[in-house]
């Protein structure tokens, strides 16, 4: 049977890597397209509105896509408040582009 990934990543060390990878990142922030450089460790917040924490909109397993994407229990889906790409024809603007969620 086999194994999550996620589980060999924990058990080897190579996720805390990632983790600490990822926030350090987040120190001068060049994580979306406008490269702001901002400290979100410190809750900095500039044209993205992204501080320290994302802000999860909504999840759920979503069925709505091709077969061979979604398999037979859905695709899982996380849509983030605040998202930064601003699209013009975005079919997700009542979602993306205010504050409702939850912190993570």
């Amino acid at each position: 049977m086999s194994c999550p990934s996620y589980l060999h990543l924990y058990e080897s060390g190579e996720l805390d890597r990632r983790v600490e990878q990822g926030l350090a990142s987040l120190e001068n922030c060049q994580v979306c397209p406008w490269n702001c450089g901002i400290n979100r460790l410190q809750d900095e917040k500039r044209i993205c509105r992204t501080g320290r924490y994302a802000r999860v909109a909504s999840y759920f397993a979503h069925f709505g896509e091709e077969d061979c994407l979604r398999g037979w229990n859905g695709s899982g889906t996380i849509f983030f408040a605040w998202c930064n790409l601003r699209c013009v024809f975005c079919q997700n603007y009542d979602i993306s582009q205010n504050e409702a969620g939850r912190d993570v």
